[in-house]
């Protein structure tokens, strides 16, 4: 009898040994993938997995998988900032003081973009929403510069509008006299020019520092601003703007295909808005 219950014992012993071995993984990745740190950027890629920059590192999550892909390699203290997906689904991330890099899904590995760049000081990068080699980035006092070949060669095309950058985007919207517009966040409130750089000018009245602009991909004149942590929409493509209660203070936005209209806060949580106006929670 005795000799049953030691067999018994050391089965459920195993057992559990193994649960907690399966487990413990899911559930350390899970608390890596939200640590409570502010949500720095988001994006989905081309599956529509939702990408999470944090200042812990970089995150995709899959459902309720958080896989963690490791951030460039860098000799200093700079830290990546800014998130973009191409129209090919190419991601791209860079940083002040780290330039610009995209992510190589089949290598599993970051290629440097930034060789023809006049230093690294980006702080904020786009890609063109219908062009997959077409990339732009803002250098601050150095401006706006343009790749036509996915990173290989920039090129200064404007100074940008006359405060300074802080986020920005590329939008399909219909009404421009080249391929779109280009929507920017600055410290005066949301700029807008067509992609030909003919004209910046305000987009609507809206005041204060923006830090963080996103639009709807499936409805461009649907345009999203963040303001101190206070979400403000336009659906008139930046003529008009309103603000949007949120639960939480906002520090990131973009579009998820089944999702819609998702945030990342200040408390590190992602919410995504119901139908009804309301949130929920985006499970990690």
């Amino acid at each position: 009898m005795k000799a049953i219950c030691y067999r018994l014992n050391s089965a459920l012993t195993g057992f559990f040994l193994l649960a907690f071995a399966v487990v413990m993984p899911a559930l350390v990745q899970a608390q890596t993938a939200n640590d409570g740190q502010p949500v720095k950027a988001l994006t989905t890629n081309s599956s529509g997995a939702l990408l999470v920059l944090r200042e812990s590192g970089l995150f995709v999550l899959d459902g309720k998988t958080a896989t963690e892909i490791p951030l460039p390699p860098s000799d200093s203290v700079p830290r990546p900032n800014s998130l973009a997906t191409g129209a090919d689904g190419s991601l791209y991330l860079s940083g002040p003081g780290l330039g610009i890099w995209r992510y190589e899904y089949a290598s599993e590995r970051w290629q440097s973009l930034s060789h023809t760049l006049p230093d690294l000081g980006i702080t904020a990068i786009a890609a063109h929403a219908t062009q997959p080699d077409t990339l732009y980035a803002y250098l601050g006092e150095g401006g706006m510069f343009r790749s036509r070949d996915a990173g290989a060669e920039w090129m200064k095309v404007d100074s940008g509008p006359r405060e300074p950058v802080e986020a920005f985007l590329h939008s399909d919207m219909p009404g421009s006299m080249e391929s779109g517009w280009l929507f920017a966040g600055t410290t005066r409130g949301v700029a807008r020019s067509m992609d030909c750089f003919c004209f910046w000018g305000d987009a609507g009245d809206l005041r204060g520092t923006v830090t963080v602009i996103g639009y709807d991909p499936s409805a461009p004149e649907n345009v999203y601003a963040v303001i101190e942590g206070q979400l403000h929409h336009s659906s008139d493509g930046g003529e008009t703007w309103a603000g949007i209660e949120t639960p939480q203070a906002v520090t990131a936005l973009t579009f998820s295909p089944t999702e819609g209209l998702l945030v990342g806060t200040e408390n590190g949580n992602l919410l995504s808005r119901h139908a009804s106006g309301g949130w929920g929670p985006v499970h990690e």
